[in-house]
């Protein structure tokens, strides 16, 4: 089994728009098949809706852990600015002014290599969490 096809399939849904696309992966034969309503296509047998041997590829969203991955950012790179960040969440808007404090502190290419980095883990864990070999 191909980890690289679960992330490209993991990247194409999640570069979707929300309810557009679905990627499943056969957990026997390592195979990822590709849907898009919008283009109008399905690479899934017709029998994948009711296998449970057809996994559901989860999307970006699914695995983010938003609040807690950014606190645990600002732990390890700037922990002095911790509680500002814990007062930005009270607010709307958080996340775009987290991102601006990153911008002001010269942290936002280091908190996407984080981001990418953790996201990374949350997928390897989600594949071993479903029993597909790596």
């Amino acid at each position: 089994m191909s980890y690289d096809a679960i992330e490209d399939a993991f990247n194409y849904i999640s570069n979707g728009p929300p309810g557009d696309r679905r990627a499943l992966v056969h957990r026997v034969s390592g195979k990822v098949f590709l849907a898009s309503i919008e283009l109008g296509f399905d690479q899934a047998p017709p029998e994948a809706d009711n296998d449970p041997d057809y996994l559901l590829i989860p999307r970006r969203q699914d695995l983010d852990p938003g609040k807690g991955l950014i606190l645990a950012f600002f732990n390890d790179h700037a922990q002095a600015e911790v509680p500002q960040v814990k007062a930005i969440f009270t607010r709307s808007g958080a996340f775009r002014n987290v991102k601006d404090l990153m911008r002001r502190l010269h942290l936002l290419d280091l908190w996407h290599i984080y981001e990418e980095q953790r996201i990374e883990e949350l997928l390897r864990k989600w594949c071993l969490d479903k029993g597909l070999p790596l």
